[in-house]
């Protein structure tokens, strides 16, 4: 299979978990990596650069207006520097999506699956990857964290699919000004595949992020 693995925004421990990684999509699959950073530090990109040789990638600093504050109904924990990193979340899926998007328009280069997940992530079992449905997004089971919530560490599914999911950026304020969702990562994730019209396929994957306690879901 040709994966394209979409990475965005921080380098913590890229380099003890990329066996890990790319174990877990398949060394016997064809693999495109792509990144969106938001300025992360010189010495973290060059070394993400030397080991996983992406074909496309952007370390731009994201600046922003987009300010969620004003929207009310958020969980406790969710605190005014998290609304900042969600924002930067979804502006570096965006732009690592349209960095795919340019790539496969320019080099007419056609993807069977698209992988998008954290840098930060140690995998303790294998992706099962079978025949892709259309307006399907495919999503580990566990760490939806409440009800009407998604895990957003981890998606998959094909082109069309994926732009959809990707493009999350799009829609959270129609998503946040029509109360289908409040300002909450998991929470906008799942509001945003629903808006879209995507099904969801929870697949069983065991990994964890950094040096947590590994949970089989």
């Amino acid at each position: 299979m040709r994966i394209a693995l979409l990475f965005y925004g921080r380098m913590d421990k890229l380099e003890e978990h990329y066996n890990s990684i790319i174990y877990a999509i398949g060394t016997e699959n064809n693999i495109d990596v792509f990144y969106s950073g938001d300025n992360s530090p010189e010495t973290s990109l060059k070394n993400f650069v030397d080991l996983y040789k992406p074909v496309a990638y952007t370390n731009d600093k994201i600046n922003t207006d987009c300010d969620l504050r004003k929207y009310p109904d958020r969980n406790p924990e969710t605190m005014d520097i998290c609304l900042y990193n969600l924002v930067r979340h979804y502006i570096n899926k965006k732009r690592v999506f349209k960095l795919l998007d340019d790539y496969t328009t320019k080099n007419k280069v056609e993807y069977d699956i698209i992988v998008s997940l954290r840098l930060d992530l140690m995998f303790y079992s294998s992706f099962n990857f079978t025949s892709i449905k259309p307006n399907t997004i495919y999503v580990p089971n566990g760490a939806d964290h409440s009800i009407n919530a998604i895990n957003d560490q981890i998606a998959y599914g094909n082109f069309n699919s994926m732009k959809k999911y990707m493009n999350i950026f799009d829609n959270i304020i129609y998503l946040l000004e029509n109360k289908k969702s409040i300002p909450h990562s998991e929470s906008l994730h799942y509001a945003n595949i629903v808006y879209n019209n995507l099904n969801i396929e929870r697949v069983p994957l065991i990994y964890v992020i950094d040096k947590l306690i590994p949970t089989k879901y």
